[in-house]
């Protein structure tokens, strides 16, 4: 057994590096089609820190994205208005994305990820909700279009854990 513990222990300590390792935009395969962007993330690549990279490299106002593939591990959240709290569940394995929608924005000078998913399961029932992270477990195809103007991000004076839209008004 002890033995063993060196190699458990750098398994470990492996595990946790590839977790909270940093992506950077030159980690991503993307081109621009006009105005427009196509974004393909690979297997093994998280799909929120992904879009992060994108938005930071790039310096879009903001936008709005689509997106269809396949992820694993996904944790999904639902905002209970009544409770003023989000509720998250994890599940376990790899899910087919039926719908990946959302937008692009800024919040305190950095980027921000707005994402909500719909996600079938192997028993063909459907999970969806807001997106706190997925691994991209085959392919992702998301589709980005960029907005004119700035979206800005603010804590909710009434919501707390929720970050909305500054007015949009022209004062």
């Amino acid at each position: 057994m002890k033995k063993l513990l060196p190699f458990i222990f750098l398994l470990i300590a492996s595990k946790l590096v590839s977790q909270t390792a940093t992506v950077t935009a030159a980690d991503l395969d993307y081109r621009k089609d006009g105005n427009n962007y196509l974004l393909v993330l690979k297997k093994g690549q998280p799909v929120v820190a992904s879009l992060n990279a994108f938005l930071e490299k790039e310096k879009l106002p903001g936008a709005t994205f689509t997106g269809l593939g396949a992820v694993q591990n996904p944790e999904v959240a639902y905002y209970d208005v009544n409770a003023k709290h989000y509720n998250y569940k994890k599940f376990k394995g790899s899910m087919e994305v039926l719908s990946l929608l959302g937008n692009l924005g800024w919040f305190e000078g950095k980027p921000i990820v707005h994402p909500h998913v719909n996600l079938g399961a192997p028993d063909f029932t459907v999970h969806g909700g807001h997106l706190k992270e997925a691994e991209v477990s085959l392919l992702l195809e998301i589709f980005i279009i960029p907005t004119q103007e700035k979206i800005t991000r603010e804590w909710s004076k009434e919501f707390p854990e929720l970050r909305t839209i500054k007015t949009l008004k022209k004062e």
